[in-house]
């Protein structure tokens, strides 16, 4: 008859108590506060997307089909070309990864007042958008 020997390892009770501790934190700061996911948004059906963050536009991912053939996809931060890759999820990571490492660039935004005063030609689409939610709060803004 053949015995089986089985050897344990003896496991340190303190390590184990302290990864079932981390563990719950970790689950009870997720619950309690998670982290929000970033969204890609098509805008127009295949050339321009909107990564936002809690429903605010922390960049803009745009097809550049003039310049650059090899790398025609655009991540843009304001109106501040960051990145250009060959497809959209290469731009998608690099908007992941720099927001999760905290070096994605800060929008800049301009005032609305500057923009009703940029020709319609050289509005980006974000500025756009904001334009479209814009409410003049003087009678004079209305009146021109």
């Amino acid at each position: 008859m053949l015995q089986e020997y089985t050897t344990f390892t003896p496991i340190d009770e303190q390590t184990t108590a302290q990864a079932e501790l981390d563990s719950h934190i970790e689950a009870q700061a997720q619950e309690i506060a998670p982290e929000p996911e970033i969204q890609f948004i098509d805008l127009d059906g295949f050339y321009t997307y909107e990564a936002q963050l809690a429903g605010q536009v922390i960049a803009t991912i745009t097809h550049d089909c003039e310049d650059f053939v090899t790398q025609p996809w655009v991540v843009m931060v304001g109106e501040v070309e960051v990145h250009r890759a060959d497809t959209w999820a290469n731009c998608a990571n690099y908007i992941q990864w720099h927001y999760k490492q905290g070096t994605l660039a800060k929008l800049r935004t301009t005032s609305l007042e500057k923009l009703l005063d940029k020709p319609f030609d050289e509005l980006s689409t974000l500025d756009w958008q904001r334009l479209k939610d814009y409410e003049p709060h003087s009678a004079e803004l209305l009146a021109a």
